[in-house]
C-alpha cells in the first residue's frame, strides 16, 4: 500500500435506523492483535485470514460444505498449494506466502482508476471524499473514529470503529461514514475484523449499506448486515448465505472469526435488484428480487457500525474500494 489517500470525492452521512431495531448500550474492548490461523471446522468451509502487515498463515482446513455453526476457520482451500505443505482435498498444513490471500483468490487491485472512493486510511485524517456527522450534522470524525497503526491489513495503519461510549466518548450507536458510488449498480471491496467477537455472532447490527441518499433514515438501505449470522437486511427483509439463516426455526449463523482480516465484496444493483456478496472470493448470498422495493437508485456506500442490538465492539477497516468495477481481494 502507498502512503496517503487514494481517491477522493464528496460526499455526505446521515444518521441510519432500521424499523423493528432497539438500541442498545454501549460497551467497550480492548484491541488485541489479530491474523492468528483459526482451528478448521469440521465438514467446514476454510478461508485463510491475514495477519498484520499483509502477512498470511493457514493451517490448511479441510474444504467442504459450511458446518452447522457456520463460522468460517483459517485454513487452505482445496486444491490449492501453500508454502510449506501441500494443499488439496486433505488440506495439508502450510504457511502460505506473505500477501497471498487463501479463499479470496488474490489479484485484486488496490485503488482501480475508475473508483468514486478508495483508501487506506494512511494518513491520520478523515478520508478525503467522506464526511462524517453526529446527530444529522457535521462533526468532528475522531469521536468515532481513529486511524490505527498497530493493526491493519496493508500499508501502516487502518480505520478502528471506537467501541461506543466507553472508548473515549465515541457517540455509541450511529458510527458511519458516507462515500461516493455510482448511480444504480456499484461494487465494493473492504476488509473488516473485529477481535473480541465473531462477525455474525450478534443480533442485528449493520457494517456498511448502499443507500438512496445520505440523509437520516435513507430509505430502503442494502445493509451487509449481521442477524443470524452475515447477511443483507433492508427493512427487516433478510437474505443469509445458502443453508444458513433459521432454518426451520432454529438460528443457523454464518459467522467470520475474530482477530482476522476478511475480504468482503459487494454488487449492488439496484435496478435489477440483484445484490451479490462475496466473503474472502467465495459468493455467499446471491440475493435475486430483492430488495422487495427500491424507492431510488442507490448513490450512496456507508460503512462503519451502527449498533442496534449491540454490543459495541472495535471494528477495523482497511482498502475501502467503491466504483463501478470489482477491484477484486488484494
Amino acid at each position: 500500500m502507498t502512503s496517503g489517500l487514494r481517491f477522493s470525492a464528496v460526499v455526505l452521512l446521515g444518521a441510519e435506523l432500521v424499523s423493528g431495531c432497539s438500541l442498545a448500550d454501549a460497551g467497550g474492548g480492548d484491541p488485541k492483535d489479530g491474523g492468528g490461523a483459526g482451528t478448521s471446522t469440521t465438514a467446514g468451509t476454510s478461508f485463510g485470514g491475514t495477519a498484520p502487515g499483509g502477512g498470511m498463515t493457514s493451517t490448511g482446513g479441510s474444504a467442504g460444505a459450511p458446518s452447522a455453526a457456520g463460522t468460517l476457520s483459517a485454513g487452505g482451500s482445496a486444491g490449492s498449494t501453500a508454502t510449506g505443505g501441500a494443499g488439496g482435498a486433505g488440506g495439508g498444513a502450510g504457511t502460505a506466502s506473505a500477501g497471498t490471500s487463501a479463499g479470496g483468490g488474490g489479484g485484486g487491485v488496490l485503488c482501480p482508476a475508475d473508483a468514486t472512493f478508495c483508501s487506506g486510511f494512511e494518513e491520520n485524517k478523515l478520508p478525503t471524499g467522506a464526511v462524517y456527522k453526529f446527530n444529522a450534522a457535521p462533526g468532528e470524525w475522531t469521536r468515532d473514529f481513529e486511524v490505527d497503526t498497530t493493526l491493519f491489513k496493508s500499508g501502516k495503519s487502518s480505520l478502528r470503529v471506537k467501541a461506543g461510549s466507553a472508548d473515549t466518548g465515541a457517540s455509541g450507536a450511529y458510527q458511519m461514514l458516507a462515500v461516493p458510488a455510482p448511480s444504480g449498480k456499484f461494487w465494493v471491496r473492504l476488509y473488516i475484523q473485529q477481535t473480541e467477537l465473531d462477525i455474525g455472532e450478534s443480533d442485528h447490527n449493520v457494517f456498511g449499506g448502499a443507500a438512496s441518499t445520505d440523509e437520516p433514515n435513507s430509505p430502503g438501505m442494502i445493509e451487509f448486515a449481521e442477524d443470524v449470522g452475515v447477511s443483507f437486511n433492508t427493512s427487516d427483509d433478510v437474505r443469509w448465505p445458502a443453508g444458513f439463516g433459521r432454518i426451520n426455526g432454529t438460528p443457523m449463523p454464518f459467522k467470520l472469526p475474530k482477530g482476522m482480516w476478511h475480504c468482503i465484496e459487494i454488487n449492488y444493483d439496484s435496478a435489477t435488484r440483484a445484490q451479490k456478496l462475496y466473503v474472502n472470493g467465495a459468493l455467499q448470498i446471491d440475493a435475486t428480487d430483492y430488495p422487495k422495493t427500491v424507492a431510488a437508485p442507490v448513490s450512496i456506500f456507508k460503512f462503519g457500525f451502527n449498533k442496534l442490538h449491540g454490543p459495541a465492539r472495535k471494528i477495523w477497516f482497511d482498502d475501502v474500494a467503491v466504483g463501478p468495477t470489482r477491484a477484486g481481494c488484494l
